[in-house]
């Protein structure tokens, strides 16, 4: 009797994005991003470094 070890393939489509899925992290992503912030609309690039 003899074994192997071969997973599955992964299906071609199950590395595409969604529109959906798409979504769904960009929400996650800024689930706690406050708009009226002080410089939340600059990046690390744009602080000054001695802050």
């Amino acid at each position: 009797m003899e074994q192997t070890n071969d997973p599955p393939s992964t299906p071609r489509d199950a590395t595409k994005v969604t529109d959906e899925q798409r979504d769904m992290q960009d929400k996650l992503d800024h689930q706690n991003d406050d708009p009226d912030a002080p410089g939340g609309h600059q990046t690390k690039d744009q602080v000054a470094d001695e802050t």
